[in-house]
């Protein structure tokens, strides 16, 4: 998994990465630097699409896609079939984006998935938002 947070800037959304768990395997998140990571995603990213949308947004690699082509093309690890973008919201701003991620060995994301990943997302959202309130 991890979590982008919104950019301090104006005009169009510009994400960087504030937290992220190890590929591969499970374990702790590693915190990004105070200014965060900037990613990559390219216009129509599933990312951006939730945080557009203020919702979630699941999608997968078709049966005819090559998941290392699918999975690079959106800045994922290798091996990633499925995703799930959850907008992070807080006091009814948007502050950025959680992403979920499984290999081929897993199911894809169904609408179970994403009410539970709404509500890790609401929590994450609070703590970054409590996080930069301490920092002003």
């Amino acid at each position: 998994a991890a979590a982008d947070r919104r950019a301090r800037q104006r005009g169009a959304p510009r994400l960087v990465r504030a937290l992220a768990s190890p590929a591969g395997s499970p374990g702790p998140s590693e915190a990004a630097p105070a200014n965060g990571l900037p990613v990559a995603y390219t216009p129509g990213h599933p990312a951006f699409q939730a945080y557009e949308r203020r919702g979630s947004v699941r999608c997968s690699a078709g049966p005819a896609a090559s998941p290392e082509g699918w999975a690079a093309a959106r800045n994922w690890p290798d091996g990633t079939v499925h995703g799930l973008c959850v907008v992070l919201r807080s006091r009814g701003r948007a502050l950025g984006v959680v992403t979920f991620l499984r290999a081929p060995a897993r199911r894809p994301f169904d609408r179970a998935d994403a009410d539970y990943a709404e509500e890790v997302a609401a929590r994450i959202a609070a703590a970054l938002d409590l996080a930069g309130a301490a920092s002003l």
